[in-house]
């Protein structure tokens, strides 16, 4: 079934993966970026959308702009799915509190632990793990600016106290005496002396915010490639979009990680700072070692993990759900 979707997905992290994904899957995609009324209405009377779709902590960061939101769709009975790739972590901080407000037909969970919660809620859900798009996080050719033994994309993002702090701890502080050629990108590195006591990274290590657009350049141009964890029991979309660009994966030692991924095979994993400098140092001098996981790796993850094959089984209850709601419209 070919549908229409109205999309709110502003940022580009969202709409190269899942919404590329859609659209490669037959459906055609109008994308918003933010919660405007007249532009809200305007895309639904012109569009004619079939479904509205959004996910994660995008346009609606803006609180107030959350039940203009829910009014709009229920003036136009548009159905609505809502993709909670933060769940488990900010299910109570941000998923619960966003359905209360909206109420969504659809929810699409990558927590299988907060399916008895929407349906509690009385939500229709399924699970969805995040996942990558090989469409667009494939091999590219590497580029001098990003050239560097090892690199991190990712912001430190440490307001919370969660196993994040030890991910970052046991991967990027761990190199930060280290002669390697090191690339930092993302944003909040600045707080680093306060939460850990050690200087921030200098200008020469940390590089500013890199646009995801630019990130399957910098993982093939990057020797070692690093993936923060926020939670040890998932896997960041991050770890995924490595993969499939076929970039060389070290990332935190984790139950979670070892669900999904066989370290020494599709990637290798780390549990302290020592560790990960070992296996750095091991990693730079062994290329053809790091070539053939990375290839592993990416073949896996392009099988496993890309949203054109996780998609479609789900999208099919979205489907069922869709045509339930549009038969009792006409009643």
């Amino acid at each position: 079934m070919t549908l229409k979707v109205l999309a709110l997905l502003s940022q580009d992290v969202f709409r190269l993966s899942m919404g590329w994904v859609l659209e490669e899957l037959g459906h055609r995609v109008y994308y918003l970026n933010q919660i405007q009324e007249d532009t809200l209405e305007q895309a639904i009377r012109t569009f004619a959308p079939d479904i509205f779709f959004d996910m994660g902590w995008d346009a609606h960061f803006k609180p107030v702009r959350i039940p203009l939101l829910g009014a709009i769709l229920k003036k136009y009975r548009l159905y609505h799915v809502y993709f909670a790739e933060e769940d488990w972590l900010h299910f109570e901080r941000w998923s619960k509190q966003y359905i209360t407000q909206v109420t969504p037909h659809f929810v699409l969970t990558r927590s299988r632990r907060c399916l008895p919660e929407y349906c509690g809620m009385g939500i229709r859900a399924a699970y969805l793990d995040v996942g990558c798009n090989p469409s667009f996080h494939r091999t590219v050719a590497p580029h001098s600016t990003y050239a560097c033994d090892v690199s991190v994309a990712a912001n430190a993002q440490l307001r919370w106290d969660i196993f994040r702090r030890q991910s970052i701890a046991n991967l990027v502080l761990a190199l930060s005496e280290t002669p390697h050629n090191f690339q930092i990108w993302g944003g909040g590195w600045d707080e680093i002396e306060s939460h850990y006591g050690v200087a921030n990274p200098s200008a020469k290590v940390w590089k500013g915010v890199l646009p995801y657009a630019k990130t399957p350049v910098l993982y093939n141009s990057s020797s070692i490639n690093l993936s923060i964890q926020s939670v040890e029991d998932q896997v960041s979309n991050r770890t995924y979009d490595i993969l499939a660009a076929g970039g060389f994966l070290l990332t935190s030692d984790t139950p979670g990680v070892r669900e999904q991924l066989q370290p020494g095979v599709h990637c290798d994993v780390s549990a302290s700072a020592e560790e990960t400098r070992e296996k750095v140092s091991f990693y730079l001098a062994n290329e053809s070692v790091r070539n053939r996981i990375a290839k592993a790796g990416q073949e896996y993850a392009r099988r496993q993990f890309s949203y054109q094959r996780t998609l479609p089984a789900v999208w099919q209850l979205v489907e069922q759900d869709l045509a339930r709601f549009r038969g009792a419209k006409r009643r």
